[in-house]
């Protein structure tokens, strides 16, 4: 268990007793709202988000932790399948082999736990990864 599952335990089990948190005017009334056309209480909708909240930053921390066992190289080739080059054109920029390439591919993508180029830019959707180019 990591430090985060540790903390979040923590806060999840807090909330849970307290069932009670501070939101400013502008927030309640928006989840309000959100809780009316879900028909769910106010309560329920905030409880979802957070716990949507916390799975988003949970991934996050996954994919940082992914990316950091990868070597400069291996994020410089990552960076380029984001940008959606295909192995020619990857080997062509970097002057290095196509196999070459699709050999660090293949250990990127087994560093995720994905199958497909289009996986792997999924989890990197949100990084701008245009330093490593």
């Amino acid at each position: 268990m990591n430090a985060f599952d540790i903390v979040w335990r923590g806060v999840r089990n807090w909330l849970r007793r307290r069932r009670t948190f501070a939101l400013d005017v502008d927030s309640y009334e928006l989840l309000e709202r959100m809780a009316e056309r879900q028909q769910r209480t106010p309560q329920e909708v905030a409880a979802e988000l957070l716990e949507q909240a916390a799975q988003a930053q949970e991934r996050q921390s996954w994919v940082l932790i992914c990316w950091g066992q990868l070597s400069p190289r291996q994020q410089q080739i990552t960076a380029y399948v984001c940008r959606g080059d295909s192995t020619r054109q990857i080997a062509a920029q970097l002057h290095i082999a196509p196999t070459t390439v699709k050999s660090h591919i293949e250990i990127v993508l087994r560093k995720f736990g994905v199958n497909s180029r289009a996986a792997l830019r999924q989890h990197l959707a949100p990084w701008d990864l245009n330093e490593y180019l």
